[in-house]
């Protein structure tokens, strides 16, 4: 046995002392060390050393690559997205009701439920009626400022060329027929509706179930916009999800009519603007209509008409118990129980009344009520609370829809001047609703004719008459305010030139013609003594009223303004009396 036997045998031996194994294993690892000529030659070692160098450089850079397009933004994905977007998730695959090509929006009713929900509730059809029939009053083209709609450009100060104008006129005629097709026997071929139909489909979809779709047609040319618009069932509108339909990633909705696929939209042939969006990844791009909130709402609504129904014409319960005491015989029972119920017997035997008889005590008869009317906090003020919550959501006041609101007391809405309610409403309600409808239209119709051009509405603040009227008469002349009416200048330029407040009449007419000289009467400045003389010697006199013979050096303008004091005296007096009787001609109204 060698002596690397016995140190092999010392180390693997677990009885051995620790100092003899510990020898034993520094023998063996002096005898097993390798010695230089063992060793790699140094150039072959250098190769090795610089390959494994770039080989960790190489990693590094890879890794650091994938760590900035996978790994810090998008975890899920192998690569990074080759398009421009949102990189975020914004639906999530494995929530979604997904139905082959497209998804279901995650919600507890259907769009058909919802629709139906509201034409089975008064007061939800109530609001949707009043709603549709407040926007349809500006579906015509303002004109004068008054209710409408107008396109114009997005600069408001701008000024509009002739071409700009001829335009925004054509843009306004294309809304008012939903297309370029004008006639409208023509238009009913093409199944257009005229704008005020269109709104009401558009407002009765969008308040029902905030699904509110427009078919854009194209022109041929698509350079040059859109042919026409349609009103679409916002019920059968599905969204597809990012990897489109069949693989088109351009398609994003369909139209599905119980169950079957009918047609397939992009971005240039579907609008879908939602007016309550959300980022749910449940239910992205389809927005939540306010039905849906007032499910319970409803609810109740729906089972206090149930129950008032009821009462009339399925109640069961007696309202209370005759009991007659006497000997009567069973027929005289049977004949008066018949009599009775004839007289008391509500519809489908309601309120049938049940009688008691007894033999004992003197012949009487007893009324027990059993006290089951119905009182007001089950109908009345339930209803009324019902109603307010409803209204509150759709930003309604409940006296739109003739109905009282929860609180007993009067409010600043209520009273014979509906003008504070109605504003009130207009700032909750129909002013967000006409904003998206406006925002909608500019940016995917008007957009598609030009940049410049915008959709607005018009008169939805209308101005008080009575202050506009007061306001320009503080300003304008005569010839200004019938130039705004379309009016020619006054035949006297004098009078054109006159303000129409009253209180500038005579001022101006003391700068414009000052009063003629009356004989005797002395026109110099104080303390110049000087008397013009006859009027003649006035007029020759340039305008130079009210001045000394000091004065020729001064501005004639200066110098023949009158002063405060002349505004008093009797020429004045007189000028701007007759000023007063020509009010006929100021008071353009």
């Amino acid at each position: 046995m060698t002596a690397r036997d016995d140190a092999r045998s010392v180390l693997a031996s677990p009885d051995a002392p620790a100092s003899e194994r510990f020898d034993a294993q520094a023998e063996l690892q002096k005898a097993y060390r390798p010695v230089a000529s063992d060793l790699i030659p140094a150039p072959d070692v250098q190769r090795a050393i610089h390959f494994i160098e770039r080989s960790y450089q190489e990693q590094a850079l890879l890794k650091a690559q994938a760590r900035r397009d996978n790994i810090l933004r998008f975890p899920d994905r192998v690569t990074a997205p080759p398009k421009r977007g949102v990189q975020s998730m914004v639906l999530d695959d494995m929530q979604i009701q997904l139905q082959g090509d497209y998804y279901e929006r995650s919600a507890a009713m259907t769009f058909d439920q919802l629709r139906a929900m509201v034409e089975q509730t008064p007061v939800l059809k109530s609001v949707v009626l009043t709603r549709q029939r407040q926007v349809q009053r500006f579906c015509a083209p303002s004109e004068d400022g008054g209710i409408g709609f107008e396109i114009r450009h997005v600069d408001r100060k701008h000024q509009l060329s002739p071409d700009e104008e001829q335009a925004t006129s054509l843009l306004g005629k294309f809304f008012q027929n939903c297309g370029w097709e004008f006639n409208p026997r023509k238009r009913k071929v093409l199944k257009r509706d005229n704008f005020s139909t269109f709104c009401a489909k558009y407002v009765a979809d969008s308040l029902t179930m905030d699904s509110a779709p427009i078919e854009t047609e194209m022109k041929r040319n698509k350079d040059l916009g859109i042919d026409g618009f349609y009103a679409i069932d916002g019920s059968t509108i599905r969204l597809c999800t990012e990897d489109g339909y069949q693989g088109d990633d351009e398609i994003f909705a369909l139209q599905v009519v119980q169950g079957r696929i009918c047609n397939a939209y992009t971005h240039d042939t579907l609008i879908y603007e939602v007016r309550n969006p959300t980022t749910d990844v449940r239910r992205y791009g389809y927005g939540q209509g306010e039905t849906e909130l007032l499910i319970k709402v409803v609810t109740g609504f729906l089972n206090a008409m149930t129950l008032n129904n009821s009462y009339f014409d399925m109640n069961s319960l007696p309202k209370g118990l005759l009991q007659i005491v006497g000997d009567y015989g069973e027929e005289d029972l049977e004949g008066f129980k018949r009599i009775w119920n004839s007289w008391v017997r509500g519809i489908n035997n309601a309120w049938s009344l049940p009688v008691l008889a007894a033999r004992d005590g003197d012949s009487k008869a007893t009324w027990t009520p059993f006290n089951v009317e119905q009182n007001e906090m089950m109908f009345a003020r339930w209803m009324t609370f019902l109603t307010s919550i409803i209204c509150a959501i759709y930003g309604m006041s409940p006296d739109e829809i003739n109905f009282e609101s929860f609180t007993a007391g009067k409010s600043s809405l209520s009273g014979s001047d509906t003008t504070e309610k109605l504003a009130e409403s207009k700032d909750k309600g129909l002013r967000p609703l006409l904003s998206h409808m406006e925002n909608t239209f500019t940016d995917y119709i008007v957009s598609a004719f030009g940049e410049k051009y915008c959709f607005r509405w018009v008169g939805l603040d209308p101005e008080d008459e009575e202050k506009t009227w007061e306001a320009k008469k503080l300003v304008m002349t005569v010839d200004e305010l019938r130039a705004e009416q379309g009016l020619q200048p006054h035949p006297d330029p004098q009078i054109g030139a006159l303000p129409i407040n009253p209180a500038l009449i005579g001022p101006a007419m003391q700068l414009n013609h000052p009063p003629p000289q009356q004989p005797g009467q002395d026109f110099g400045g104080q303390g110049s003594g000087q008397d013009f003389g006859d009027e003649d010697t006035a007029e020759s006199a340039g305008g130079q009223f009210g001045q000394g013979q000091g004065d020729d050096g001064q501005d004639p303008e200066a110098q023949g303004a009158p002063q405060e004091r002349e505004f008093g005296g009797a020429a004045g007096g007189a000028d701007f009396g007759k000023a007063l009787s020509a009010s006929a001609v100021y008071g353009l109204r």
